[in-house]
């Protein structure tokens, strides 16, 4: 019995916007490991290069088998205001069936508007993440569409709460920085 790719992407996008000119926010995200560590907790987050991450992702489970990836992450940003994400390696930790065949892949962008509304600038992006697998011996008797839809599922999970964290903190952030910015130059 041939088993095919079973192939589910799920994409996220990002609104948020930060009170301040625009000029102020693009310096803000020229770091962008800030907007990594708006994202995700602290102690799952590893500097490993100049513009290198390591990111120990919280365990995932998907019909009843668990993995837990560690990423490493390419991020970047540019005087226009734009930061990005990009996975360049993982590894995988848990069933091993998962660890051998599932393939997983990682991207993420924003980028900081021009035009202020209600003395806000707003940023604009999207993160996207896709998982490739043939389909498993022990779950051959599952319809494809609906191991596709459940791959999918979890894709969409973790850019939910990617989004969310990223919405909630990083205007405390984006106001630390400030703080910090002020206490420096006074």
């Amino acid at each position: 019995m041939t088993t095919s790719a079973i192939q589910a992407t799920a994409r996220a996008m990002l609104n948020v916007s930060l009170p301040a000119p625009p000029d102020t926010v693009r310096r803000y995200v020229s770091d962008p490991e800030r907007l990594l560590h708006c994202g995700f907790p602290p102690d799952r987050i590893a500097q490993i290069g100049p513009d290198h991450f390591q990111l120990r992702v919280r365990p995932l489970t998907w019909m009843g088998l668990a993995i837990e990836p560690t990423a490493e992450l390419e991020i970047g940003a540019d005087e226009q205001g734009r930061a990005w994400a990009r996975l360049i390696d993982y590894r995988l930790q848990g069933h091993p069936w998962l660890v051998k065949n599932l393939k997983i892949d990682f991207r993420a962008n924003l980028t900081t508007l021009e035009a202020m509304s209600g003395g806000r600038t707003p940023m604009e992006g999207w993160a996207e993440a896709s998982a490739s697998f043939p389909t498993p011996p022990f779950l051959a008797f599952v319809a494809e569409p609906v191991l596709t839809g459940a791959a999918r599922t979890i894709l969409e999970s973790f850019l939910w709460i990617l989004r969310d964290r990223l919405s909630k903190s990083l205007e405390q952030d984006f106001r630390r920085w400030q703080n910090s910015a002020v206490q420096v130059n006074a």
